[in-house]
C-alpha cells in the first residue's frame, strides 16, 4: 500500500499540469481505503511560495482522470467515469486569496454510501488560479494556472487480478540503438495497481544474456497499462528467449510471461555522449 501511495504521489509531482506560474498543494494525492457507509476528511495545505505580495486567486472544482495504455493522463468533466467520486464528495472553500508565501486550506469530505460498488473510486480536486491584480497596460501579467489534488478510495472488498495480455519487441533501425520490449499488462481487478517486475533474457544456450527492469507504473482497475525495457548492445544477432515476470501488488503470486526475440544482426554499443563543451567548439 505505501508503495503504491508513493507511486501515485510520484507520477503526480513529475507531470504538472501546467508550468506556468506557483501554486502548491500538499500532499498531492491520498489512497484511503473504506468501508461502504464510512466518511473520510482530509485537510489540504494550500500555499503560494513566491516572495511577491501581490495575491493569487484560485478556484477549487472537482474534475474526474484516466490514464491511457501508454501513462498519458486525461482530465474529464467530474462524474464522467463510472469510477468518479463526484457525487460522495464535499468541499470548502470552492475559492481563496493567496498572498506571496501564504498558505490557506481546503477541507473536503467523501461520504462513502452504504450501497457503494466494491472497488477503487477516485476523482482531483483541482486549484485553478490567476493573477488577481493584473498590471494595466502589460497583458502577459494575467495567467492560469492549475495543479491537482488526487483522492483515491478503496471500496472493501478489494480483489486483485491482472494478466499478461501481449509481449511485443521492435527492432531498432540501427545496431547501436536499443531493442525495445513492450509488455502490456490489463487490470482485471477492482482496484488501482502499482505494476512493476523484469524481463530476463537468456541465450540458445540457456545462459542469462541480461535482466531487463520494467519500473513500477499504475494500472487503472479494468484498463491496460505498456511497460517498456530497453536492450542495448553489444549483444551478437541470433534468438533469445525472454521470461517476463510481473507482479501487481498481490504478494501471494507472480505474473510469467515467455516470448522469443529474433535479433537480424549485432546490437553495438551506444555512441558516447559528447563531453561537456565539445557542441560548441
Amino acid at each position: 500500500m505505501r508503495r503504491l501511495f508513493a507511486l501515485l504521489t510520484s507520477l503526480l509531482l513529475a507531470a504538472p499540469i501546467s508550468a506556468q506560474g506557483t501554486v502548491g498543494v500538499d500532499p498531492v494525492a491520498r489512497l484511503f481505503t473504506a468501508k461502504p457507509g464510512d466518511s473520510i476528511t482530509q485537510d489540504l495545505n494550500i500555499y503560494n511560495p513566491n516572495a511577491d505580495p501581490a495575491s493569487l486567486r484560485v478556484a477549487v472544482y472537482l474534475s474526474d482522470m484516466d490514464i491511457s495504455e501508454t501513462g498519458e493522463t486525461k482530465y474529464l468533466s467530474a462524474g464522467t467515469l463510472p469510477e468518479s467520486l463526484k457525487n460522495w464528495m464535499t468541499f470548502s472553500p470552492t475559492s481563496l486569496d493567496l498572498g506571496g508565501q501564504q498558505t490557506q486550506n481546503v477541507r473536503y469530505t467523501v461520504q462513502v454510501p452504504k450501497d457503494a460498488a466494491p472497488g477503487t473510486h477516485w476523482i482531483m480536486l483541482m486549484l485553478e488560479g490567476q493573477d488577481a491584480a493584473p498590471v494595466p497596460g502589460k497583458t502577459l501579467a494575467s495567467f492560469r494556472l492549475r495543479v491537482a489534488h488526487t483522492v483515491y478510495v478503496n471500496v472493501e472488498p478489494i480483489k486483485r487480478s491482472g494478466e499478461i495480455s501481449g509481449i511485443f519487441d521492435q527492432v531498432p533501425q540501427t545496431a547501436d540503438r536499443p531493442y525495445t520490449i513492450g509488455v502490456q499488462y490489463r487490470n482485471t481487478g477492482n482496484a488501482v495497481s502499482g505494476v512493476q517486475g523484469r524481463v530476463e533474457l537468456r541465450d540458445a544456450g540457456g545462459e542469462r544474456i541480461a535482466t531487463l527492469p520494467l519500473n513500477l507504473d499504475v494500472a487503472l482497475p479494468n484498463h491496460t497499462l505498456l511497460l517498456q525495457a530497453s536492450l542495448t548492445g553489444p549483444v551478437p544477432k541470433g534468438q533469445y528467449s525472454a521470461l517476463v515476470v510481473l507482479n501487481d501488488g498481490d504478494p501471494s503470486r507472480e505474473l510469467l510471461g515467455e516470448h522469443v526475440l529474433s535479433l537480424p544482426f549485432d546490437l553495438t554499443a551506444p555512441a558516447p555522449l559528447p563531453a561537456p563543451g565539445a557542441a560548441g567548439k
